[in-house]
């Protein structure tokens, strides 16, 4: 019971936001937006989601190589591509990074150095997400109401916090060593070991600037689309809210959603739509339907986006099923691939 229990939290967590949201929806709007979806904008929702995962299998390749490790785009795209549809099924939005670790580590060998390239290619998502998520407010500040104000300090936390977690990983290495060195005695020469190995996977790539700029660069142009995507969705449902808008208010909607304290970001990605369209439908003039208010609009609203847009990633992610399971199941022909440059695998599974 006590190793389910940060699990059966979140999905209790999961089901009072929910229920908070969809109990003052009203469902004869809910229906009638979707009856009215244009779904002219649906092959773009997909088309940013397949470009935006090939973006990230570049940047992971960086990290490799910078390792030594060389592992094929197209076998990083579908490592990917299985990793989304595991993030529906596993309790947060990184859940499919342990798929991910798995999998790399299957190809070169290692765990420790496929766990590494994991974290800095996570790691320069987050802090590339963070950064937009205050600049972009900050550039609209006029859009966004006084009394709003202080919810762009979120991001800044966000972006100070995993500004620290890249300084320490990369010039406070010695600190993190010395605390490794306080584990239990029976386990303390694994430990070091494998903690050794990630950390200097971890410096392999964070000590080149050429890598490190390539990587932020990378997740720069793929929050950008993540933006696009929400905005692609709002198109569907017909929601006239300007794209500009919606890169003022998109990066602090995935700050939240990226919170460990729900299944997949479900209620806190209903919650911050409904914040977003209670301040932006007014200023557009897009105004309840007869019979409704404000309030019990957006969040109407709010359940129709969040839903949309779960339904649109569940599609192109289904597509990762279907890969995982050949994989598990089809006939094995020839190797895994990928192992680390120069050398053999070395197969340092903790």
């Amino acid at each position: 019971m006590k190793k389910h229990l940060p699990t059966l939290l979140k999905v209790a967590v999961t089901a009072a936001l929910l229920w908070l949201l969809y109990r003052k929806v009203d469902f004869a709007a809910f229906a009638r937006i979707f009856a009215n979806a244009d779904a002219r904008w649906i092959p773009a929702y997909f088309a940013i989601a397949f470009f935006n995962m090939y973006l990230s299998s570049l940047r992971w390749r960086l990290f490799l190589r910078a390792d030594g490790i060389e592992v094929p785009v197209r076998k990083l795209f579908a490592s990917h591509w299985i990793a989304s549809f595991c993030n529906f099924f596993l309790p947060s939005t990184v859940g499919g990074d342990v798929y991910r670790v798995a999998d790399v580590g299957a190809k070169s060998g290692s765990l420790s150095r496929g766990g590494a390239s994991v974290f800095m290619d996570r790691l320069c998502g987050f802090l590339a997400m963070s950064f937009l998520g205050f600049v972009f407010p900050l550039a609209g500040l006029r859009h966004v109401p006084r009394e709003h104000w202080p919810w762009l300090l979120v991001p800044v936390a966000f972006f100070a916090a995993f500004a620290a977690v890249f300084a320490l990983f990369v010039r406070g290495q010695g600190l993190l060593r010395r605390l490794v060195r306080l584990a239990p005695i029976p386990v303390r020469g694994k430990v070091e070991a494998v903690s050794g190995k990630f950390l200097d996977s971890v410096a392999a790539g964070a000590a080149r600037p050429a890598v490190v700029a390539k990587a932020v660069a990378i997740s720069l142009v793929f929050q950008m689309l993540v933006f696009t995507a929400i905005a692609v969705t709002g198109r569907v449902l017909r929601f006239p809210v300007p794209f500009a808008w919606y890169c003022v208010f998109a990066p602090l909607v995935c700050i939240l959603e990226a919170l460990p304290v729900s299944i997949n970001g479900m209620g806190l990605r209903e919650a911050a739509y409904a914040a977003f369209f209670g301040i932006a439908f007014p200023l557009v003039g897009f105004g309840p339907p007869e019979g409704l208010d404000g309030p019990t609009f957006a969040r109407t609203c709010a359940g129709a986006m969040a839903l949309c847009y779960m339904a649109l990633t569940l599609a192109y992610a289904l597509g990762g099923g279907a890969l995982f399971f050949f994989r598990m199941y089809a006939p094995r022909r020839g190797g895994r691939g990928g192992v680390p440059a120069g050398e053999a695998a070395t197969g340092d599974r903790p």
